[in-house]
């Protein structure tokens, strides 16, 4: 199996399709970018300004917010759950960055590479193949600072300016509280992301040094099927890096709340995660496909 094989084919030839086919594709992918990139950089917008409002709130005000609720229905609609407002209020940004990902992640595909819809069989619903041109190492390990940059700013420098007397400290109990929350979900999801992007890379790099070494690996269907199904269906690795990341780097704001026993108990759970995590993902090679592809189930 060599790097630029794809043991997965398309789930039917693709009509020959004319000179202006890919450069119809990769203008939708271009403007699935730009509508994803400013849906994130609104959302990040948003998270500066509830942070900053939560810290100048009065009491009276921050109270009220927190003390309304916001009602929605959760497990597929048979569940009515209630939230606060202030939770509300802080998972705004996110819902926006969630948004943005579902243009991003597809506009991205489009740019590099193909789509291909797979045939329904039984009880399997529709799923699509991406077929794209993997990152270069190099491009791969500066995007994984984008996200260490965000934590950096969200718990990093907030915790030594707390630690120097600077802000936040001096905020009264309810708002302190409100802007450490939002510090600590965003810094979570930040570092958390960092772990994924790192494993990922980590995981390219093995494969490619695997595919040096056994240049004339034929790749045989009936095995694999394991890895298969935990490296390149579901990427449970990169789900246990991903929440050993978030435990790692949100665990510290504990260090400014006399939760020493916390930050000693998330920081080890949370190597454990992104340790497992590296080490599953260390074996793709045997799932049997190659780097750039990815399949969705529904």
């Amino acid at each position: 199996m060599s790097a630029a094989s794809s043991p997965i084919p398309p789930a039917a030839p693709a009509p020959a399709a004319p000179d202006a086919a890919p450069r119809a594709r990769s203008m939708r992918g271009l403007v699935l970018l730009a509508i994803g990139s400013a849906l994130a950089l609104c959302g990040m917008a948003l998270l500066a300004v509830i942070i900053v409002g939560t810290a100048t709130l009065q009491t009276e005000a921050l109270a009220r917010i927190a003390n309304r609720t916001v009602t929605y229905r959760a497990e597929f609609g048979f569940v009515e759950r209630k939230l606060s407002g202030l939770s509300a209020l802080i998972g705004g940004p996110g819902i926006l960055l969630l948004t943005a990902m579902c243009f991003l992640i597809p506009g991205y595909l489009r740019r590099r590479g193909t789509m291909h819809g797979l045939p329904t069989s039984g009880l399997c619903g529709g799923s699509v193949l991406a077929i794209y041109r993997p990152l270069a190492l190099w491009a791969h390990g500066l995007w994984s600072l984008v996200p260490l940059a965000a934590w950096a700013l969200l718990i990093l420098v907030p915790l030594r300016s707390m630690a120097g007397g600077g802000w936040p400290a001096g905020l009264r109990d309810e708002n302190s509280t409100a802007v450490w929350l939002a510090l600590g979900f965003y810094g979570a999801v930040a570092s958390g992301l960092f772990a994924v992007i790192v494993t990922s890379l980590i995981k390219k790099a093995y494969f490619l040094a695997w595919l040096r070494r056994h240049p004339d690996t034929q790749v045989d269907e009936r095995k694999g099927a394991f890895w298969r199904w935990v490296c390149f269906t579901w990427r449970f690795d990169l789900w246990l890096a991903g929440f050993g990341g978030a435990l790692i780097g949100v665990c510290w704001i504990g260090l400014e709340f006399d939760g020493q026993q916390f930050v000693v108990a998330a920081s080890l759970t949370g190597l454990v995660l992104l340790l497992g995590g590296i080490a599953v993902s260390l074996n793709y090679w045997r799932a049997g496909r190659p780097l750039g592809a990815a399949i969705s189930n529904a």
